[in-house]
């Protein structure tokens, strides 16, 4: 054999070798994109299912991205590490849950409940947390007593949520839009407000803060305003 023909026929190998390989990695695609859609559906099965059955199941790291989880009941659930992302959680009841580090962008949190859950580094980056307009998606969205400690609310809407009493130590407002929220008690010291990219109409009484570098000029001016003690004026004898 030539050795042109040799080159011809390690070339033709060549080839062959190669086009086995990219087919393997399609169809190696193809089955975890699939496995992983058949895991997030079970997921779904699950977590939908998870307030009226029993024992009740740990739904530490479900993937629920995208799911339409409105009006469901996670009550002392355990959502560590869970994935929320551009989830519905319209009316969605997740008081007293357990949720370190679970994945909240770009979710709808339409008058949600958080009423004391651990939310320690959440992630509400980008989503939507306001109260509801009608009584079939709740009312008020309340995330009254929660530790969001190290939460991220990187560009969110906050819009009306009850946020009283919270640990809100080292959160992240940046580029966020905070309008008419009740922080009544929060504690903000080494929250990051800084480049927060609106506050408007928030309650902000006995809030604790510490580092004023965090907070805008206008923000802080405000919560120092509504922390005023009134001046007494002094009787005039007459």
């Amino acid at each position: 054999m030539s050795n042109e023909e040799w080159i011809k026929t390690g070339i033709g190998l060549l080839q062959a070798v190669l086009s086995g390989v990219f087919v393997g990695l399609i169809i190696y695609w193809l089955d975890e994109r699939r496995a992983k859609r058949d895991r997030r559906l079970s997921d779904f099965r699950i977590a939908s299912n998870w307030f009226t059955t029993e024992p009740k199941v740990s739904l530490r790291n479900f993937d629920l991205a995208k799911m339409n989880l409105a009006g469901q009941k996670f009550m002392k659930a355990k959502l560590e590490d869970t994935i929320f992302y551009e989830t519905a959680l319209w009316a969605t009841n997740l008081s007293d849950a357990n949720l370190r580090k679970a994945d909240f962008r770009k979710a709808r949190l339409v008058g949600a409940k958080l009423i004391r859950a651990i939310a320690r580094k959440a992630d509400f980056s980008r989503a939507v947390i306001r109260n509801g307009s009608d009584r079939d998606y709740g009312d008020t969205a309340d995330f009254s007593n929660a530790d969001l400690q190290g939460c991220k609310f990187v560009g969110a809407r906050l819009d009306g949520v009850t946020i009283i009493k919270a640990n809100l130590q080292r959160a992240d407002f940046s580029k966020a839009l905070v309008l008419n929220c009740n922080f009544t008690g929060s504690d903000l010291t080494g929250s990051n407000w800084k480049k927060v990219k609106q506050v408007q109409n928030c309650i902000w009484r006995d809030v604790r803060i510490d580092n004023q570098e965090n907070l805008p000029q206008s923000l802080l001016d405000e919560i120092l305003r509504q922390n005023a003690k009134p001046n007494k004026k002094r009787k005039t004898e007459k």
